[in-house]
């Protein structure tokens, strides 16, 4: 998947708040196993890297987890002014 779609598909899944636009409290990254990236949906292979990211407002809460471009992009993208994002 292109960076572009990626990018579109974590501005939707931000406004309807599948993806929290608050900053992360905790991320991590280690070698994935067989884990699916909460931006695109794809799994992330046991050759990649997973980051895992404990959102500030996710008290309790499993960490999430993207791929090292989709966190990097979901990054960018949760800082941007909201009237950009929708």
């Amino acid at each position: 998947m292109d960076e572009n779609t990626i990018r579109l598909l974590i501005r939707v899944l931000l406004q309807k708040r599948r993806l929290p636009s608050a900053s992360a409290a905790k991320v991590s990254g280690s070698p994935a196993s067989g884990e699916v990236c909460a931006a695109c949906a794809m799994i992330i292979t046991d050759k990649q890297l997973v980051m895992d990211v404990v959102p500030r407002t996710a008290k309790g809460k499993e960490p999430i987890q993207f791929h090292v471009l989709c966190f990097e992009l979901w990054n960018d993208e949760r800082r941007k002014p909201r009237e950009r994002i929708a």
